[in-house]
């Protein structure tokens, strides 16, 4: 059985295009990090600032990923 860490929000911009959007939670469950520790980061411009819809804290899921691609830490030589 699949842990759901939150939840992918769908949307569609006003130029058509589709994007995909995070909750804290799921946020939170994809890094791996605390609240606290994500917006730590995000004061220190060292993370993705949240996109707010209402009162609502979203992420953009490309802006996630991007963020996990420019800090992995695999080393192709380690095993």
């Amino acid at each position: 059985m699949t842990k759901q860490i939150g939840q992918l929000i769908p949307i569609t911009t006003r130029s058509g295009q589709q994007r995909a959007i995070t909750s804290k939670a799921a946020t939170r469950g994809i890094t791996g990090f605390s609240a606290k520790h994500i917006y730590h980061l995000i004061n220190e411009n060292k993370f993705p600032a949240p996109i707010k819809i209402g009162r609502a804290s979203l992420w953009r899921l490309s802006d996630i990923n991007s963020w996990l691609d420019s800090h992995n830490t695999t080393n192709s030589g380690e095993v």
